[in-house]
């Protein structure tokens, strides 16, 4: 029997993530810096989307500001731990570390890339030095936390100046030259978030000053060459200010934007104070943390609080009539827990995700096929992984339709329809476009009292649509939906309220929901421990599989026999035969409960994921685990299995991706390879004894690395040494010997180690120790790393060695004595 037993895998990790700090993106917009906690990533944008550098914090403090220079050559980032550290991104080191005097929240580099200013919690802003690591200001006044900095200057420009905003609503504007505070202002009556300059039309010796705080107002100064200061404009925004500033475009002067509350960028005219145009208002409630203007400001990078960054085309935007803003792209930093996912799209080449969140994501696929397969147990496997995952695509799309957390989906077999369910009571069906190369909703189905947890799509699609949906939901139902039938495009979906059928299903929550292959029945898994098959025509209960111990977390039909696999909180996985309704089959081996379970492999095997983390391959012949594969580190809450197990992708709850390939025949090849050049090396080696070419023999049981193979090298060696006191086995096997490097010697230490142990191997173990003493130098052996704690564990044993050794001597002299007296009575 085949059985697909070796794997490859790829992984996708979030890479911005868990933490306050605002990500920062380059001048180009060519690179992207982010946090994991306390873990910086550095990804490429263009021309591919990778990962560049991991940057490690040794103090495993939270990162919380950071900032790339404007020309991607440094990165400047702080610690919890109040320490700054000035990272060269060409050389992929840390240049510069010091310590500051409060946590800093704020960081701002001028344009040139040569100043960092820090915002800190004191009330102090320090400017140093990037490339020297100095501080040249270090600038105090203020009276509260620094909420803001901003730069306004040119390289060999005698203007150049900073502006610092805090919580307490107070401004400031600060002569880097003379070094000195310039302008107090204070004009808000909460934190200043916002800041921007700009030289003034009408007089190139005045400065404007753009201020935006969470007072839901902006402010617009003149800033002359005395200390005099003029409020030109206050304009209230409506929307508690995250980031602020002018366009700096010829045409487009007169306008600037805002950024924050309700997850909405704005753009709105100074002269009006009228909004332009402005981004719509997502379901979920997020709110923007920062903006990061590109290209000279012609596009920005919006920061959303669930680490998700939408790219705006201000170029593009103002070329459309309507007043909406033209979203570019959009980047996920994170998915958070992942709760379901299937591969659809044309092709399959998406990944659709019900993640804690409303909206629908979907995300690119990654094309195992192009890559090199390799085992999953191998070296070469990880550093495979490592590259697959940094050449992943980061793009998402968000697809708005529910007002809760999505629970679960389902989709048609060839991709096109998608049925999401929510916590929100309702069920949207997705049909895909081929000419928007996008989802849209088709329909949405309303009439559970309670949040959906499961859906359903027929496996056959007898028409273009599929004709039915099949819902569970905590209000402890089912129901079975009729879809309309495309017709007349609308611009809203359809909405169903009206369900074929009703019924009540299980006494506790529903947790999953499988149709068969025929579509003639479907089974519900619940927490009541139970799962229930029924009809999908009429909705009649046709059977009852009650052997489970806790609740059922999923449930799957075979594609390729009656039969039906049910996993639990028990930490089993149960086959049923729907013929008889009983168990064929318990596989137990999980550590913790079962979440999901799936048929592969034409029904000869199953695959499985737990809370414990771990992926197990069953051969359903036997019962047994045929291989578990552990690359997650929490619970596996989705399993999307693709080409009969070909493929199959899990997401766990920190939203790590594990994207799986089937290399069973690849590896099956590479061990067949593997034991050819076993067996030819044995035969080699038999041969090089045989002809007492003693360096050929030992240096090829080296690099075999086998223990006895090599042991038998050295015995041999020993049984047909010369007799010459000069040597310890013979001239040729001392000389390879003293020509070993540090890992070889490590190497041949850790087997005599083992050999000691044994007081049958103990002489060809002492035999090498003290070769390799004679023929190195005492000095440069103790200099090797680990030595010295394998010579602490052979001196035990050699000691015991004597021992028993002297006491065989002195129990011969009783064997003398007893010869001496007997020959006295001959």
């Amino acid at each position: 029997m085949d059985l697909k037993s070796s794997y490859s895998n790829s992984e996708l990790r979030p890479f911005y993530a868990g933490s306050g700090a605002v990500a920062s993106v380059s001048e180009d917009g060519r690179l992207l810096a982010t946090s994991v906690i306390d873990e910086v990533n550095i990804i490429e944008l263009a021309p591919t989307k990778r990962v560049l550098h991991r940057i490690e914090n040794d103090d495993e403090q939270e990162i919380t500001a950071l900032k790339l220079t404007p020309d991607g050559e440094y990165l400047c980032y702080v610690s919890q731990a109040q320490l700054l550290r000035i990272y060269h991104l060409r050389s992929k080191r840390v240049v510069r570390s010091m310590k500051v005097s409060s946590p800093v929240y704020v960081i701002d580099c001028d344009p040139s890339s040569t100043l960092v200013a820090l915002g800190g919690t004191d009330g102090s802003v320090s400017v140093i030095d990037i490339e020297n690591g100095y501080v040249t200001h270090s600038l105090k006044g203020h009276g509260a936390t620094i909420s803001s900095v901003k730069f306004f200057g040119e390289l060999n420009s005698t203007t150049w100046r900073l502006g610092s905003g805090d919580t307490n609503g107070v401004v400031k504007v600060w002569d880097l030259v003379r070094r000195s505070c310039l302008h107090t202002i204070q004009e808000h009556a909460a934190a200043v978030r916002g800041l921007d300059f700009r030289v003034s039309d009408a007089d190139d010796d005045v400065l404007e000053l753009l201020s935006g705080g969470r007072d839901d107002i902006v402010n617009l100064y003149q800033l002359g060459s005395t200390k005099k200061v003029k409020l030109v404009k206050t304009i209230p925004v409506h929307q508690q200010i995250e980031a602020c500033g002018f366009i700096h475009d010829g045409e487009h002067q007169d306008l600037f934007y805002t950024a924050g509350g309700d997850a909405v960028y704005q753009i709105l005219s100074l002269a009006t104070a009228s909004v332009i145009k402005k981004t719509n208002k997502p379901i979920e409630e997020l709110f923007i943390i920062g903006v990061l203007p590109i290209l000279q400001g012609s596009k920005m990078y919006l920061v959303l609080s669930d680490q998700t960054l939408f790219l705006v085309d201000l170029e593009a935007s103002f070329v459309e009539p309507d007043t909406a803003v033209v979203i570019e792209s959009k980047i996920a930093g994170n998915h958070g827990t992942v709760a379901d996912m299937r591969f659809v799209g044309p092709d399959l080449k998406f990944l659709a995700l019900a993640t804690n969140s409303p909206a629908l994501r979907v995300i690119p696929a990654p094309d195992l096929n192009a890559k090199s397969i390799v085992s999953d147990e191998t070296t070469a496997a990880r550093d495979h992984a490592q590259d697959s995952r940094d050449c992943f695509p980061l793009e998402v799309e968000l697809y708005e339709g529910h007002t809760d957390l999505l629970n679960a989906l389902d989709s048609s077999e060839d991709g096109k329809w998608l049925a999401t369910c929510s916590k929100d009571h309702t069920v949207i069906l997705w049909r895909y476009s081929s000419e928007l190369e996008k989802f849209k909703a088709y329909a949405k189905f309303t009439g559970h009292a309670g949040p959906v947890t499961a859906v359903g799509l027929p496996n056959v699609m007898r028409s273009a649509w599929p004709e039915f949906i099949i819902t569970a939901s905590n209000d402890l139902t089912i129901k079975k939906w009729t879809v309309p039938k495309p017709g007349h495009e609308t611009a809203e979906p359809h909405v169903v309220k009206v369900s074929d059928y009703t019924r009540r299903a299980h006494d506790k929550d529903i947790n999953a929901l499988s149709i068969s292959p025929n579509d003639s029945t479907f089974a519900t898994a619940s927490y009541d421990k139970t799962c229930k098959v029924w009809d999908v025509d009429s909705g009649e209960l046709q059977g009852t599989l009650a052997n489970h111990k806790r609740g059922l977390w999923d449930v799957s039909f075979c594609q390729y026999d009656k039969l039906l696999a049910t996993c639990s909180g028990d930490k089993t996985v149960k086959v049923w035969s729907l013929d008889t309704l009983s168990v064929v089959k318990t596989l137990e081996g999980h550590t913790n409960a079962v979440q999901r379970c799936s048929f592969i492999n034409k029904n000869k095997q199953l695959v499985s994921t737990g809370a414990d983390g771990l992926i197990k391959l069953w051969d359903l012949s036997t019962g047994e685990c045929v291989r578990t594969l552990d690359a997650h580190e929490n619970r596996i809450w989705a399993l999307s299995v693709l080409h009969d197990g070909d493929e199959f992708v899990t997401a766990d709850a920190d939203g790590v991706f594990q994207f799986w390939k089937d290399c069973s025949e690849e590896q099956e090849k590479e061990n067949l390879e593997n034991h050819k050049r076993k067996v030819e090396q044995d035969q080699s080696l038999q041969n090089y004894m045989s002809q007492g070419d003693w360096t050929n023999a030992f240096l090829l049981a080296m690099t075999l690395d086998h223990p006895m193979r090599l042991y038998r090298v050295l015995e041999s060696a020993s049984a047909q040494e010369d007799g010459s006191s000069d040597f310890v086995f013979n001239e040729e096997l001392d000389n390879v010997i003293s020509t070993l490097n540090n890992e070889q010697i490590i190497l041949l230490m850790k087997r005599s180690r083992d050999w000691n142990t044994n007081a049958s191997k103990h002489a060809v173990a002492q035999k090498t120790i003290r070769c390799i003493l004679l023929r190195h130098n005492i000095a440069a052996l103790s200099d090797i790393p680990g030595i010295m704690n394998i010579i602490d564990a052979i001196i035990p044993y050699t000691q015991r060695h004597y021992s028993r050794l002297d006491g065989l001597v002195e129990q011969s002299y009783i064997l003398d004595y007893s010869l001496v007296e007997m020959d006295k009575f001959m």
